[in-house]
Order: C-alpha cells, then sequence, then structure tokens
C-alpha cells in the first residue's frame, strides 16, 4: 500500500532468507538519495520506505534487484470501454506505463481487453482502474460476463444507428431528388432539426472520446469524426442565418455520423464473432455439480469442490469437473477440448476433465483439482493471454497508429488552405471534411488482433492450443523440425522384448521391480509391467536422480544402479561382452547393477506412432528438415530414424546436450522448432526457436513450449504450421487493405474527389471488411487435419 502524504510505500521482497539479506537490503537503499527511510521485515517479506519524491518510486524495482533481491509482480487483465481505434489501445498504454510500478500494459482492439502488470505494492488495481476511468475507458464490472460485456456495447451502437438512419434518409432522399433536378430540397430548418439530435445526441460518444483524448495529449479517430462533422454543421448553420445561400452541408453531418455508427456496431458483431470459438470454451463447464455427502446426492456450485470430492455424472451430461473415475464406465466426446471426433472409452482409474460430454454411462469421480486450475480453465486462460500478446509486426503498426491522427489533421489542414487557393471556401472546406472522415486508424488497429483472434479459435476447435502468438510467425518460416523420440515419435508405451539376468541374479528383480515402481520414466514402467507377477521388495529405498543417465538406489550397505550404460560406466561397473545386446538391435537398453556387479539388463521397445511417418512425409513435401535427438542408445535412435524417414538422428543426448544440439541448429538452419513431451525436453524446448509440446506430456513441457497439441497425434504438427503459415498470410492481406484504404483513400478526398457522405461511408466500410476478413479464417481448416490418415 501506499501513502501519499508521506510518501510511503510497502513492498513485498522476494529472496529475503535471512537476517543478514535484512541488513544489506537495507543498506543498500539506505544510499540512495532519494530513499527517506527504509525498513525490511524478514517475517513479512516486505520493506516498508519513505522515498522524499513519490515520482522517485518508479526507480525502487531496479534499486531493489541491484541489491540482489527482487519484487513481487502481479497481472490482471480488464475488460473496458470506448476502445474505438488503435489510438485509443496507444493512449491506454501510454497513460497506464507513467503510472509507478506499472511494468507492462498491453490493449487489445478487437477484444476491447487490457491486460496489466505491475509491481504488487506500488500501485493497487483500484488504481489503476481508477485511472482508466478517469481517461474514459471505464472497466467493466468484473462480476459481468464478458459476452454481456460485448452485448452491452453493441445493443447502444444498434439502437442509435436506427436512430440516426431514421433522421438522416429523407435529407438523402431529398439531395438525390435535387440532383436530380426534381427540386425537392427540405427547408434548410426541417435540415437543421433533423441533424440537431444526430449531432449531438448521437454523435454525443465522438465529442466525449475526443475531450478526453485531446485532455490526455493524444488523438482518436473520435477527433477525426468529430472534427469533421461539427464543422459541417456549424458551417451549414453559418451559412443558412448569414448568408442567402441555399447549398447547406446539414446531410453531411447527419449521414457521417450514421454511416460511422453503423460500422461501428457491424465491427462489434463481426468481433464477437471472431471469439467465438473461446467464448464456446468458456460456456462448456456447468456451474453446478452432483456431490456425493453422506451417501446424498447434493447439488453443488463448482467453485464449492474441493480436491478428493466425489460427484455424480448422470448419461448425456457434461463433465462438470476434472477428476478420475472410481465407479462405472462410459464413453466420453472430448472433441470441445482435444477436436478428436470419436468418443473416447473410460473406465475406472482413468482421467475425465471438465466440459467434456458424457455418453451413455452413469459415472462416480473423484475430483483431482480445483474449479481454477481445470484443465478448461487453464486453456482458456492461455488462449487469452496469447491473445493479449502482441507480434512484432503490431507493435510497428502501432507505432504508426500513434503519430495517424495528428498526420492527417495536419493533411485536412493543408488540404483546406490548398483547395480554397484553387477553388471556393465551400469546396475547401468540404475536401478537408473528406479528410478527416474517410481517414481510419481503425482498420489499421483491427488487423492483426481480429487475425490473432481467428487463428487461435481455428486451433482451439482442432486441438491446437497456441499460448505464444510470436511462435507462430517462427513456425511459418521454420526449414528445421527437432523431434524428441521417447513418447513423441514412438507411442510412449514402451515394452520389455527381452531380460537377461547373468550369473543366475533372479533372486535380485524383486529389488529390481521396486526400484523400477519408484520411477517415473516410461522405461521403469515397462520393467515393472514385465516383473508384474513378482513381488516387489517393501523395504525403503534411499534414491538419487541423475539427470539422462537414471537412478542410484540405497538399501542399507547395498547400492543399486539402475539406468543407461553410462551410468554404470561412470561408477566403474564392467559390462562383459557375453552381456551386452547384439550391435544392430534397435532397443533401449536398461542396466541393473549391484554392488558394482551387473544383475539385469532389460532390451525394451517403443513402437512409433501411427500417423509418424505420414506426419514426417508432409515436412519433407513443405521443404522442411527433420532431426531427432533421444537420449536413447544410437542403434534405438537410427532405427526409429530409418523406419521413419527422418533426416538425421543423434542418440544418447543428455538433456543439455540436446540444448545445445538446438542452438547448434539454429546458428546452421536460422529458425528451429523442436517437439518434445517430458521433462527432459524442456531445456530443449526453451532453447528453440519455436516449440511445439504433446499434450499428453508433462506440465513441465506444456509450460515451456510455445504450442500445445491437445491429441497425442503428430499430424497436428503440421496443422499448426498450416495454421501459423495462414495466420501470417491473413495479418498482411488486412494490413495491405487496411494502409491501401487509407494510402488511396485520403489522396482523393484531399483532391475533392469525395464527398464527406462517400468518405464516411468508405470509412465505416474500411473497419467492417478488415473484421469480415479475419472473420473468414473461423471457417478454415488446415488440409492437414483432413488429410492425415493413421498408417496401418
Amino acid at each position: 500500500m501506499s501513502d501519499n502524504q508521506n510518501n510511503r510505500f510497502i513492498i513485498p521482497i522476494t529472496g529475503l532468507t535471512c537476517a543478514s539479506c535484512v541488513s544489506r537490503l537495507e543498506r543498500s537503499l539506505t544510499k540512495r538519495d532519494a530513499v527517506e527511510s527504509v525498513s525490511v521485515n524478514l517475517a513479512l517479506a516486505n520493506a516498508d520506505i519513505r522515498l522524499k519524491d513519490k515520482a522517485d518510486a518508479v526507480n525502487l524495482p531496479e534499486w531493489v534487484k541491484a541489491s540482489g533481491f527482487d519484487t513481487e509482480t502481479m497481472s490482471a487483465t480488464f475488460s473496458v470501454q470506448n476502445v474505438t481505434c488503435a489510438s485509443c489501445t496507444a493512449r491506454i498504454e501510454k497513460v497506464l506505463l507513467k503510472l509507478p510500478g506499472v511494468q507492462s500494459a498491453n490493449a487489445n482492439l478487437a477484444t476491447s481487453t487490457l491486460k496489466v502488470t505491475w509491481v504488487n505494492g506500488l500501485i493497487q488495481k483500484s488504481d489503476i482502474v481508477a485511472k482508466l476511468a478517469q481517461i474514459n475507458y471505464p472497466v467493466v464490472d468484473d462480476n459481468q460476463e464478458q459476452s454481456a460485456a460485448e452485448s452491452s456495447r453493441a445493443k447502444p451502437l444498434a439502437r442509435e444507428a436506427v436512430m440516426g438512419a431514421a433522421l438522416s434518409l429523407p435529407m438523402v432522399i431529398a439531395m438525390i431528388g435535387e440532383l436530380a433536378g426534381l427540386g425537392w430540397m427540405l427547408p434548410a430548418l426541417v435540415q437543421f432539426l433533423l441533424t440537431l439530435p444526430v449531432q449531438f445526441i448521437i454523435g454525443r460518444r465522438f465529442y466525449v472520446g475526443a475531450y478526453h483524448s485531446l485532455k490526455n495529449g493524444s488523438a482518436n479517430m473520435d477527433v477525426l469524426v468529430a472534427l469533421g462533422t461539427t464543422t459541417a454543421f456549424f458551417y451549414s448553420l453559418y451559412l443558412w442565418l448569414f448568408t442567402p445561400s441555399m447549398h447547406l452541408y446539414f446531410e453531411a453531418a447527419a449521414v457521417v455520423i450514421t454511416l460511422v455508427v453503423v460500422g461501428k456496431w457491424l465491427e462489434e458483431r463481426a468481433k464477437y464473432i471472431t471469439g467465438n470459438a473461446i467464448r464456446k470454451l468458456m460456456q462448456l463447464q456447468p456451474s453446478n455439480a452432483s456431490k456425493w455427502e453422506e451417501g446424498e446426492l447434493v447439488k453443488t456450485p463448482i467453485t464449492d469442490l474441493k480436491v478428493k470430492d466425489e460427484i455424480q455424472v448422470t448419461p448425456g451430461e457434461t463433465i462438470p469437473a476434472d477428476g478420475v473415475i472410481v465407479k462405472g464406465a462410459t464413453t466420453i466426446d472430448e472433441s470441445m477440448l482435444t477436436g478428436e471426433s470419436v468418443p473416447v472409452s473410460k473406465i475406472k482409474g482413468e482421467t475425465v476433465l471438465a466440459g467434456t460430454q458424457n455418453g451413455n454411462g452413469s459415472i462416480r469421480v473423484r475430483l483431482e483439482a480445483t474449479s481454477e486450475n481445470f484443465r478448461l480453465k487453464q486453456i482458456v486462460d492461455l488462449v487469452n493471454d496469447a491473445q493479449m500478446k502482441k507480434p512484432e509486426i503490431q507493435k510497428t503498426v502501432d507505432k504508426i497508429a500513434a503519430v495517424f491522427v495528428p498526420i492527417v489533421i495536419g493533411i485536412a489542414a493543408l488540404t483546406l488552405l490548398s483547395q480554397w487557393w484553387f477553388n471556393s471556401f465551400d469546396v475547401a472546406l468540404m475536401a478537408a471534411v473528406s479528410v478527416l472522415v474517410i481517414a481510419c486508424p481503425c482498420a489499421l488497429g483491427l488487423a492483426t488482433p481480429t487475425a490473432i483472434m481467428a487463428s487461435s479459435g481455428v486451433g482451439a476447435r482442432v486441438g491446437v492450443l497456441i499460448r505464444d502468438i510470436d511462435q507462430l510467425q517462427l513456425l511459418a518460416g521454420t526449414k528445421a523440425i527437432v523431434f524428441d523420440k521417447t513418447g513423441t515419435l514412438t507411442q510412449g508405451q514402451p515394452k520389455v522384448t527381452y531380460k537377461h539376468t547373468p550369473r543366475h541374479a533372479e533372486s535380485e528383480l524383486r529389488y529390481v521391480k521396486s526400484i523400477a515402481q519408484n520411477s517415473q520414466h516410461p522405461l521403469a514402467h515397462a520393467i515393472t509391467e514385465h516383473l508384474a507377477d513378482l513381488e516387489s521388495h517393501s523395504n525403503h529405498f534411499e534414491f538419487e536422480n541423475i539427470s539422462g543417465q537414471g537412478v542410484i538406489a540405497h538399501f542399507n550397505d547395498d547400492r543399486y544402479l539402475f539406468g543407461n550404460e553410462k551410468l554404470l560406466s561412470a561408477h566403474q561397473v564392467v559390462i562383459k561382452e557375453e552381456d551386452r545386446p547384439s550391435k544392430d538391435t534397435a532397443a533401449s537398453v536398461v542396466w541393473v547393477s549391484k554392488n558394482q556387479q551387473l544383475i539385469a539388463r532389460f532390451d525394451i521397445e517403443d513402437s512409433p506412432r501411427d500417423d509418424a511417418k505420414q506426419t514426417i512425409d508432409q515436412l519433407h513435401q513443405r521443404g522442411i528438415k527433420t532431426w531427432m535427438l533421444s537420449g536413447d542408445n544410437n542403434a534405438a535412435a537410427t532405427s526409429i530414424a530409418t523406419q521413419l524417414g527422418i533426416d538425421n538422428a543423434i542418440g544418447e543426448l543428455m538433456p543439455e546436450h540436446k540444448a545445445q544440439a538446438i542452438n547448434q541448429l539454429i546458428k546452421s538452419h536460422g529458425k528451429v522448432v523442436m517437439v518434445g513431451d517430458g521433462i527432459n525436453d524442456a531445456p530443449a524446448l526453451a532453447a528453440a526457436s519455436a516449440s511445439i509440446a504433446m499434450g499428453t506430456g508433462t506440465d513441465v513441457a506444456m509450460d515451456t513450449a510455445g504450442i500445445t497439441l491437445m491429441q497425442p497425434k503428430l499430424g497436428l504438427i503440421v496443422a499448426a504450421i498450416d495454421i501459423a503459415v495462414k495466420t501470417q498470410h491473413k495479418i498482411k492481406q488486412n494490413l495491405f487493405w487496411a494502409f491501401i484504404y487509407n494510402c488511396i483513400g485520403i489522396p482523393l478526398a484531399a483532391f475533392g474527389l469525395l464527398s464527406p457522405i462517400v468518405a464516411g461511408a468508405a470509412m465505416a466500410f474500411s473497419s467492417v471488411s478488415v473484421v469480415l476478413s479475419s472473420i473468414l479464417l473461423l471457417s478454415w481448416t488446415p488440409k492437414s487435419i483432413t488429410q492425415q490418415e493413421p498408417q496401418k
């Protein structure tokens, strides 16, 4: 919290571990001239700081970091009103970034949403909300549904469009009749009375927006509309009252406002459609569940459910929560989350997800997560976050939009002066008004975010979760894709094909089974399954994990090594030739030793995924080189690579070696994509230009990757590439039309070749056309989805 009177800030600090940390931070901050006093509390992990000048609060995070500690950040997404053009988003970001503690602010014109990250303690969420209200971008109530907020923006626009059309239509009809020589011109008083409510009631939104925009030192679309139509209105009023001229321009002011409002209404409707895919996801989860309490079913809100609670799901019902089936069997339609059209059979012990559709079975489910951690909620949050991010091309457009309106006003002023030099003042003024009303920063601002929203929706529909929008551009231009082997290219369900126990060590296998049971590696699971008939050793082992090699297990004075040959070699365990598999084996080998003596060897094979070969072929057709990096032995890696037609394969790699290999490939191939599924893939996923995680993999891999496949289908990699290419094409197409529209329209208006009415119609159409262009993307399905068929 902050105290404005004494410039006091209480900031949470991370990294405080002991009293010496407290002393170090206090000494470091006290040395700053701007700091009046510092008191650091170790128990509360915060610093109570008084500054001589509150303006220096913006430097506090940097000063704390220089001391060897860090501040705590918070983020929130707001739905805001009155966001009309790219200049609005630029102004919101500019104003918020001036607030002490605000680290980032990203406004999205297409969704009228804003994501803000700030330093906890320097500023509060309420301060941000208050600032937004002050600059005329009030935040929609947190409890109000997003769809309701969107509806609330569209309905007033629809009413105003109808009212404006009703008042403007008589003047338009009369103008057409006058041009046809029929003498239908309405009396000046009637024109004035028809235009007055359009100008100052329907047009009020433009005056309010323009006032707040200019007040904060910027200019937006509202300024252009207000300036242009006001000029036409008051010039007509002057002509009517003080000159004998009968040539008035009231209809120009009324029709331009009406057309712009109609355009904004169509734009809101179109933007609503682009967000439908994600909105449908959000609406999948029911609000209540039937919870078991003392043998009775009680209707309970989802938010009140806790982990380990048990619920009942009846046939045809939507699964309300993530959990594990404890009783019953059924089929589940998971297409809404994974894109998989075929219902999946589920029995006791298997996982079900919130938002999926139960089939004809009744099941009892034990919750494994709270509502905030359901997979559905995570997907929606990730997609929403992705839509809030700005790709590099949008940042460039934002810079253009920031100076767009002032430049247009300057062009309008030059048009007025130059046209007045050669023509009458009437002609010059109408040309200037046309320049003002035809210029459209909205189209520039909508081009990128609407395309991103649409592509996110397409991805969610087919099972490709786009977490990082920047990676779409990288994915679209990649020339090399690197795969992990186990669980990515292969089924991830390895089987023991041969067991070798030298020197009659069969009695040791129950110890081996116990060790395997305590490992999460798929190969260990295969050994556990193979030794299922044996009773495992029940005594407690002490385990030490060796990354990329295996585990060391201690029991009493015995030491067991369980892993690959590197692990045994590092501990001087000698493997005799008679104990080795044949040199051309394609199996992965797990060795087990006890006190320097080999006691078992397991040859394990994992078959490729059904669609792996076809996916590799499709990548090659797109001119993409394929690599495989594996921790497995070279023979096993080479065998899989040969079967699938992969260009290059490297085995026996540690996790850090995979990351190093990625860095080398980036130097030689440029943009490189990594596909993986395990914890050991996380360093390589992070090192790659773009990264794809299998949705059936670990949370660490999914958190690291920019794109996640919601099904274990490699064909979705090709779909992700197709989506990336299509999105880049759509963004460039939208920006081309937005720029070409302004580049052609503004000069035509400046040369007096467009009337204000035609200019207003063109302005309204430009924004709508860009959004409609993005909407067309929603109906598109990547060809690779329909072409990908499992190969038998």
